[in-house]
């Protein structure tokens, strides 16, 4: 793994401001920003919290609320959001953590800073066509005209940012490519200790945002061809009443909806397997929580998926392809799946928590050392 833990490393004490766009789903990256503000003890400024379907342990943290109006409109919640922080000031604080998208229109006022970089927007770089080619006729145009402004924007706040933190190598490699941003990679944490293999029941597990970039859909069909096979998901999404459709009249597949911590803690507990199979995903924070269970993950082999998981040690990387998720659903045994729990739990360790917040302390100890 790259960055380097430092032997002599010495507790930091300052004021901390983690700066993230809307909590309003539950994801990987607000897990993981929960996680940061719980372990450095930091404010959390946000545009808007979606308090009803809010992580509990996001509850015991320290938020502002910073305002926002169009909380479901896409582009106008994304350049509101982006308005919102351009506009924030607050200078009470010793160092400011970014870890979204939007909220990078705040770097010009809050410094020093650290970008903790998820990735860069992918809607206007690597999977611009992708999202346009999906829009109606009128949208079309609308799209291309907010990306072609917000890309100005979007490139000239990246330059105010002091250090850069990359998820992953894949996102590294983004950043260079589309700002010519030069970062370290500090992967992204899980609290393993939180996680547990249980049991081995009967069930293969999927946790995921419900968009086409998710490909949720392939793991329905090859399940829907695999009738004595049981596929629990979790989650919510713009594409859910497209999967539920597709998953119709199928005995054998379950959608629970968003879970909490606690839930999402045992469905990993008791389950079989789980399966992942995102388009070229910057990182992926399931399959080490997978892996922290003590459970194998059956993923794609793109992004960030082949920098986390050793194949046919601690998950298997496979091909985005309903068929070969069928095959090897269908070959895997449960005393070979019980054989690789050591193997996943000592693989996912080397992505726990404290492992990555003492490398978080030493970038900002050498970056508050060199401004002053």
């Amino acid at each position: 793994m790259e960055g380097i833990i430092s032997v002599s490393i010495k507790e930091i004490i300052m004021k901390i401001a983690l700066f993230f766009d809307i909590f309003a789903e539950k994801g990987g990256s607000e897990r993981v920003a929960i996680d940061i503000a719980k372990k450095m003890n930091a404010d959390i400024y946000t545009t808007y919290v979606d308090w009803k379907n809010s992580d509990e342990d996001l509850r015991k943290l320290k938020i502002k609320e910073i305002g926002l109006f169009f909380k479901n409109s896409k582009l106008l919640t994304y350049s509101e959001i982006a308005f919102r922080f351009s506009k924030l000031k607050t200078s009470k604080y010793d160092i400011y953590l970014f870890t979204r998208l939007y909220c990078a229109s705040a770097s010009k006022n809050h410094s020093p800073n650290i970008w903790i970089c998820n990735s860069p927007n992918r809607g206007l770089y690597d999977l611009h066509e992708t999202v346009y080619n999906r829009l109606n006729f009128w949208q079309k145009p609308l799209f291309k005209l907010w990306c072609f402004i917000y890309c100005f924007f979007d490139k000239s706040w990246t330059k105010n940012f002091n250090k850069v933190l990359a998820n992953s190598r894949n996102t590294q490699k983004r950043l260079k490519k589309y700002y010519n941003i030069n970062s370290k990679v500090l992967y992204h944490p899980v609290d393993t200790k939180k996680f547990r293999c249980k049991k081995y029941g009967d069930y293969y597990f999927t946790i995921n945002r419900f968009t086409k970039e998710k490909r949720v859909d392939l793991i329905v069909k090859a399940f829907k061809k695999m009738p004595d096979k049981k596929l629990v998901i979790a989650g919510d999404g713009p594409e859910k009443n497209n999967l539920v459709n597709l998953s119709e009249n199928s005995k054998n597949i379950f959608f629970i909806g968003n879970v909490n911590l606690s839930k999402k803690i045992d469905l990993y507990a008791n389950c079989l397997a789980t399966i992942y199979m995102p388009v070229d995903e910057d990182y992926g924070i399931v399959p080490i929580e997978s892996m922290a269970s003590g459970k194998p993950c059956i993923a794609v082999n793109e992004g960030g998926c082949k920098e986390t998981i050793i194949d046919k040690k601690s998950g298997f990387l496979i091909k985005a392809n309903e068929n070969e998720i069928i095959k090897i659903v269908s070959s895997l045994k449960l005393e070979n799946i019980k054989k690789m729990k050591e193997d996943c739990i000592k693989q996912a360790k080397k992505f726990d928590i404290n492992i990555f917040i003492l490398n978080l302390k030493n970038e900002i100890k050498e970056l508050v050392n060199v401004k002053k």
